[in-house]
């Protein structure tokens, strides 16, 4: 077999290094950076280095699979054709080291990985893989043979469903109990380390400098990932939505809303209205693994929460699963009833429930530049969950749908769904008090609020009514 030469930049040769020295190596940042080329031929590399071992790369889809490696690889080495099997997308090296190409465009297709062995596991774009892919797939990501230490390493570009879990590991460094920091390490990626792409194209950063968007032009030349390319809600911002926490005044109206869960965390916000119809959630339960009878125990820690009206609920909350049973078990909605908390059915179409988020937040196309829904910052986990949710590829008009892993809250869309149900309940608007009058002093008092929830009420005896004619299957 020839001889074969790999041409490393500086940036690269730091990720290559890093490969040996930690278990687990992100190269990412800015785009045009030399990423795939990268790892393909660090991949390679290794091949020939360790006798007898196995390494896979993995792109999300094949198109993308074809594209950036396989076609790539023969069009710059093309003697190693004949080392290839077309049908198994498997280079079989003659030291006895394979090197296989393969994509996984979902979580059921990791049950094809599941129990194989490889020394070396390569992602392009993990941006694409939501963390349960990643951890499911690294389980693959081993060694029976002492002479080979199992190593992991991805390529990334901010964005995507896996932005906020890379981000949180290699960026942040914030880590899980059952995470090791000395097993991770990072190399930012940029544009300029990229001499060959410079060379050969001098226009690509003034094209990548005539994108419109600030946040995005700063991640495609810099990397930068405080940005969340993709993000559903792109208006939404620390400095203008999180505020620090205030006791919301007597007077103003307040509501709940439920997101149902068990194995996945279970979410409860505790919501304000004021003069002006800004809305704001100032407490929020996020728990995974309580039964409801516990839950509703927690929420009855806080004397407010009888207080709240109206408290919608998802669908989930009326339905056993489409399971029809003779006893009539009761549903969550009577557990909660039975503790004294009383849910209405929240509005749960996800297109609409998005626009109104969306509307809600929206600021920057404002004459005041103020939007009307805000966290106080002691419900941060809220926070955390809508500043990731990203467009459905699939229906841009909605959020993509984010399970929670392994009932963890920092993952999942379940605080979203909570926060949607609640500004769907269209909340009403608190009407301003005069001085002279505490809340509650004169019969004017009580009178306004009667009539406030005697308008609500006429909203959720609707929704009801629309739930009673409903096809339970065809709930979303």
């Amino acid at each position: 077999m020839q001889e074969i030469r790999i041409a490393f930049q500086p940036k690269q040769l730091i990720f290559m290094k890093s490969i040996e020295d930690f278990p687990v190596t992100l190269y990412g940042g800015a785009r045009g950076g030399g990423k795939s080329y990268s790892l393909r031929n660090i991949m390679l590399l290794r091949r020939f280095q360790y006798a007898g071992s196995h390494g896979v790369i993995f792109r999300k889809s094949f198109p993308e699979l074809e594209s950036n490696h396989i076609r790539p690889l023969f069009k710059e080495r093309p003697y190693l054709k004949q080392y290839w099997n077309e049908t198994k997308r498997l280079l079989s090296l003659p030291n006895g080291s394979t090197l296989q190409f393969l994509y996984c465009e979902s979580e059921k297709d990791l049950e094809n990985h599941q129990g194989q062995e490889y020394h070396d596991l390569g992602i392009d774009e993990a941006g694409a893989w939501s963390e349960q892919m990643f951890r499911t797939l690294h389980g693959s990501n081993r060694s029976s043979d002492p002479r080979i230490k199992p190593r992991c390493f991805m390529t990334a570009n901010p964005g995507g469903i896996g932005h906020a879990w890379l981000k949180r590991i290699f960026v942040e460094r914030k880590f899980k109990p059952n995470e090791r920091a000395a097993d991770y390490n990072f190399i930012q990626a940029l544009v300029y380390d990229n001499a060959a792409l410079m060379a050969a194209d001098p226009d690509y950063i003034s094209r990548l400098q005539a994108e419109t968007n600030p946040a995005l032009r700063r991640a495609y030349l810099e990397g930068d990932w405080d940005i969340m390319a993709g993000a559903y809600f792109d208006e939404i911002r620390r400095d203008v939505h999180f505020i620090p926490y205030f006791a919301p005044p007597k007077h103003w109206r307040k509501f709940g809303a439920y997101d149902f869960g068990f194995t996945h965390p279970a979410t409860f916000g505790w919501f304000a209205v004021d003069e002006d119809g800004n809305v704001y959630l100032y407490r929020e339960f996020v728990k995974a693994k309580l039964r409801v009878d516990q839950y509703a125990k927690e929420l009855k820690k806080f004397p407010d929460t009888t207080d709240l009206y109206p408290i919608v609920g998802g669908r989930d909350c009326w339905t056993t699963k489409g399971v029809i049973r003779e006893d009539n078990p009761p549903t969550i909605a009577d557990e909660f009833k039975s503790h004294g908390i009383i849910l209405k059915p929240a509005v749960v179409d996800r297109i609409q429930g998005a626009n109104q988020v969306r509307k809600y937040l929206a600021w920057q196309d404002k004459p005041n530049l103020k939007p009307k829904f805000f966290i106080m910052d002691n419900c941060p986990i809220t926070f955390e969950c809508l500043s990731r949710m990203i467009v459905d590829p699939d229906r841009p008009e909605d959020v993509l749908k984010v399970d929670s892993l392994n009932g963890e809250t920092d993952s999942g869309d379940d605080p979203y769904d909570m926060v949607r149900y609640g500004l769907m309940s269209r909340p009403l608007l608190t009407e301003a008090l005069p001085d002279k009058h505490p809340y509650g002093s004169e019969p004017w008092a009580k009178q306004q609020v009667t009539q406030m929830e005697q308008a609500a009420e006429e909203h959720f005896k609707a929704q009801e009514d629309m739930i009673a004619g409903e096809d339970w299957d065809k709930w979303v």
